[in-house]
């Protein structure tokens, strides 16, 4: 097969052909230079059938033959997800944090069963090299999940600079966690509080639990570094965030914006992207955009 098949079986994937897409790449008789990335193809066409099994069976193919690559393993880690099988999902995400250059979730054994921050790895490393460079650094982060943002700011720039980290969150999820389990009443903060723990630098971790509209006023008179806004998504609460955060961050600090694109179809004037457009037309004097894509990334230029 050529990259032009495997464009062709993404639009069809897109398209919501699955079955086809799973069916043709399975009857292929040879995938060639592009075995990674097709059988990650239908191992993703699998899952949206709703067969996590032979999707977990095609990718263990290419662990086996030792070509797994980062995305590999974030599938195979989606995949034991949807089937019941958290250990194994945490393992498999663990494989995929060490291919994208964060070693230390392996080694220390971090335990995630939904993985929404490793994607944004590569981009952080570069920001924080070229451009929020603080040191020390005071870091304020509004949604922490199970931890993967924070341990990896532990460490991969807190420990080694020093600062500190505020994390803010109810630990029990937001509208587009509803259902799941890790949201049950407890088992959020308990896997952050372990997850924490295993970086060996909890003691530079504040942890406060409520919600981020209750908690940031509290924290008048403090300035930050860097805030990362990654809260409930929708724009009512987005943009609470976003101006009472500004209060606390310093002339030069870095605001970043998580999931632009999220959409709620049912109430569309709520997708994310409409209050941090709003929040940038008030504030674009105020500000310089860094980086926008997934996430917007903004160097706050004046007080």
């Amino acid at each position: 097969m050529t990259w032009d098949d495997y464009n062709r079986l993404r639009a069809a994937l897109d398209r919501g052909a699955a079955a086809e897409v799973a069916a043709e790449i399975a009857a292929a008789a040879h995938l060639g230079e592009l075995r990674v990335p097709l059988v990650g193809l239908q191992a993703q066409a699998l899952a949206r059938l709703g067969r996590p099994a032979p999707a977990i069976a095609a990718l263990h193919t290419l662990v086996a033959a030792g070509i797994a690559d980062y995305w590999t393993h974030h599938l195979l880690a989606q995949n034991h997800t949807a089937s019941g099988d958290p250990v194994s999902a945490a393992a498999a995400y663990r494989q995929a944090h060490a291919c994208a250059g964060w070693p230390e979730s392996l080694c220390n054994g971090y335990m995630f069963t939904h993985d929404y921050f490793s994607a944004n790895i590569a981009a952080w490393q570069s920001w924080f090299a070229e451009h929020i460079t603080a040191a020390p650094i005071a870091v304020l982060e509004i949604g922490s999940w199970q931890g993967g943002s924070a341990c990896w700011l532990l460490d991969k720039v807190i420990a080694p600079r020093g600062g500190r980290l505020t994390c803010i969150d109810t630990f029990g999820g937001s509208s587009e966690h509803a259902g799941m389990d890790a949201v049950t009443p407890g088992a959020l903060e308990a896997v952050f509080d372990a997850n924490i723990a295993r970086t060996g630098h909890a003691p530079l971790v504040r942890k406060l639990v409520g919600f981020s509209q209750s908690v940031l006023p509290r924290l008048h008179g403090e300035s930050f570094d860097f805030i990362y806004i990654d809260g409930a998504h929708e724009a009512k609460f987005v943009i609470q965030d976003a101006v009472l955060s500004w209060n606390l961050l310093r002339a030069g600090g870095f605001l970043l914006f998580d999931d632009l694109p999220f959409a709620f179809a049912a109430t569309p004037e709520q997708d994310t992207h409409q209050a941090i457009d709003f929040f940038l037309s008030v504030f674009r004097e105020d500000v310089e955009v860094i980086a926008r894509g997934h996430q917007l990334l903004l160097r706050r230029i004046r007080m």
